[in-house]
Order: structure tokens, then sequence, then C-alpha cells
């Protein structure tokens, strides 16, 4: 099973090329004198904002979880957490919750995984893919 935040993916890639063509045309918007005022350090500083901002916008658009029978493999960001499915929990998914966590670590006092490979806002999918891990959660717990 494979599932990313398809609207973020499309909403996300939408708002960083907008923040792109804003900045780009508001550059060539401003008149010839005030832009010979701006230093290169100057521009080099709003450009490289501009990327952070967009590097933010894609790191978490490319979420992703991936999960078969032994393990789930959660990308957050640019962080990847393999985990075996003998070190998951649960699965939590509560109404109105953005996304679904994952409980791991030690049982008397476990710690929470968020799974922003899946996201509330892509409707049914999400829950399919909510229910898809946790029969693959269950299987893996129940002894063979």
């Amino acid at each position: 099973m494979v599932c990313y935040p398809r609207k973020l993916r499309i909403v996300g890639g939408a708002f960083a090329a907008a923040l792109l063509a804003v900045a780009v045309l508001g550059w060539f918007a401003l008149p010839q004198h005030l832009r010979d005022q701006f230093t290169v350090f100057q521009i080099l500083t709003l450009l490289v904002f501009l990327a952070a901002i967009i590097a933010v916008i894609a790191m978490v658009a490319l979420s992703v979880v991936r999960a078969d029978a032994e393990v789930v493999t959660v990308r957050n960001g640019i962080r990847t957490h393999r985990l075996a499915w003998r070190q998951v929990h649960a699965v939590i998914y509560r109404q109105g919750d953005p996304w679904p966590t994952l409980l791991v670590g030690d049982p008397d006092d476990p710690h929470r995984q968020l799974v922003l490979g899946i996201q509330r806002t892509d409707g049914d999918r999400s829950v399919r893919a909510v229910t898809a891990l946790r029969e693959l959660h269950a299987r893996a717990q129940s002894p063979s």
C-alpha cells in the first residue's frame, strides 16, 4: 500500500507556483530606480527566503506512507521512519484529526508518529488508506 496527500500536492504546487510568480512579477513591476537600490546581498536574502518557503511546501507535500505485511515506512518532510509492525501499538485516526498517528515504542510510554502521507482533506481516500493500515497492523499482530 502506498499513499500520499493528493490534494495537498495540488494545492502546495499551485501555492508554490503562485508565490514564485508573484515574486518575479513583483520584482519586474518595481520601477528600475527602485530595483537599482537593492544590493546583491538583499536580493540573495529574498531568494533564500523564497526558496525556503517553497522547500517547506515541497517537503510536506511529498510526504508518503508505504506499508506491507512486515513494515510501515513513513516519510514526513525530510525524515523517514521505517517501523516493523511489532513496534506499532495502534493506528489512531479520530474524527477531526488532520492525519493519522501511529503509537510506537515502549508500550508503557509510547510516542506518536505522525503520518502526513494521509491527509483528512483527501476525504474517503484517507479513510480507505487508514482502514488498509489497520488491516495490515491487525494481520501482523495476530499469531500465525
